[in-house]
This record gives structure tokens, sequence and C-alpha cells, in this order.
């Protein structure tokens, strides 16, 4: 079975277009298109609408067997419906307004929200990139997607030993003196199962005011200068 979270397919900011796995498998034809069993989710709570915020969502069932599928539906049946927010805003994630169906207004004000969130992510998403190579002992890929960057940071062995000492990840520490100092929130990597002896960090480019977003990085820079001062 392939569970399929999906959820970033309009969070794409570079020239590669969503592909879902359902096309996948049916241009694949046979045995996969029919037999391999699939569920797809895709939800508003961290794709464009939502934004980390608002809760709404869906799954599709392809090819499960009857009975599995039963239970799922029976399970569904006797849950709490989700609330009124998410389902409107789950109705216009697959149902956005169009012309000639809703009024122009609407479809305006719609078209207007989704430029401004959607051109900010892409905007910041580069500036992130850009602004995150600029920082000795980091490195991270061109952000092609969603709303992360997942940096490599390069840390000494001094710093991995004072982690050591406080019973910590290296990464782990590096994001609590992070948060302490520039109150940054960032996700260590070695919660993500990390490659051996390396470490990560997860950061956002959901901060909508770019001047802040900006600030922030700085402030960033000038503590990653201070944490290898002290761990050289």
């Amino acid at each position: 079975m392939i569970c399929a979270d999906e959820v970033y397919q309009k969070n794409i900011y570079g020239d590669k277009p969503f592909i879902s796995f359902k096309k996948v498998m049916n241009e694949m034809g046979a045995p996969f298109k029919n037999d391999v069993e699939l569920i797809s989710f895709h939800s508003t709570s961290k794709g464009l609408l939502g934004e980390c915020g608002l809760r709404g969502g869906y799954m599709e069932l392809s090819n499960l067997d009857p009975y599995a599928q039963g239970q799922i539906l029976k399970l569904r049946t006797i849950t709490l419906c989700p609330n009124t927010v998410g389902q409107l805003m789950t109705e216009v994630m697959v149902n956005p307004p169009k012309r000639g169906v809703n009024s122009d207004p609407v479809v305006d004000l719609y078209e207007k929200e989704w430029n401004t969130i959607f051109g900010g992510l892409k905007a910041r998403s580069k500036l992130l990139t850009s602004k995150l190579n600029d920082i000795p002992n980091i490195k991270t890929n061109n952000l092609e997607g969603a709303m992360y960057a997942f940096p490599r940071v390069f840390l000494t062995e001094s710093a991995v030993k004072a982690a050591k000492a406080q019973g910590m990840s290296a990464d782990g520490m590096y994001c609590l003196e992070a948060l302490n100092e520039t109150g940054l929130i960032l996700v260590a990597g070695s919660g993500f199962q990390q490659k051996p002896d390396t470490y990560h960090f997860r950061i956002t480019n959901l901060i909508f005011n770019t001047e802040e977003f900006e600030r922030a990085l700085t402030a960033f820079k000038d503590f990653n200068r201070r944490f290898f001062e002290k761990y050289p």
C-alpha cells in the first residue's frame, strides 16, 4: 500500500509540475493501475490556503480491499464532523471560485489572495535559500516547494562534545541556543532520521512580512557567528 501525502501540490516554486501518485500508476498500466492500493491525502492544513492554521482535508482510496475500505468508512461515520471553517476551506480548495459561476468580485478577491500568498512564499523561499547559503558552516538546496528549508549545519567537534555532555543531540543544542538568543524556532534534524554524523535543522519561510523575515535571518546569521566562536 502507498500512502501519498500530497498536501504541497500547489506550493511549487520551480518549473517542475506536481505529478500525483495516481497519475503515475494509471500511466504505468497494469498491474499497477489496478492492483496497487493507494491512499492519497490532500489538506488545507499545510497547503497554500491553510498555511499551517486552518484545518481540513480529505483522503481518496484507490484499489483498496473492499472489506478494508468498508471498515475505514465505518470509522469515519461514527466520528464527529470537522468544524465548519475546515469544511468550507476544503470546499474552496477542491472547488475554487470560477468565472461565469461565481461573481467577478468573488473571483477577483480569491485570485488576489492566492497570488499574494503564493508570491510571498515563492519570494521568501528564494530569500531563505540565498541567506542561508551566505552563512558560514551552513548549506542548503534550492527550495522547490512546500514551506521549509532543511539546511545542513557543519558543527564542530567541540559543539558535539558540549551537546553530549548535556545529554542532547548536537543539532538540538544548536536549535535551543538559537531559540534562546533570537526567538527563532528551528526543528532539529535529529528528529528526522538524518545520516549519522551529519546535522541539520528545519526552518520555515512562513513569516509574511519580507522585511521582518530578512531581519530574522540577519539575527540568525549573527547567532551562528557567535555559536562557532563559542564552539571553535
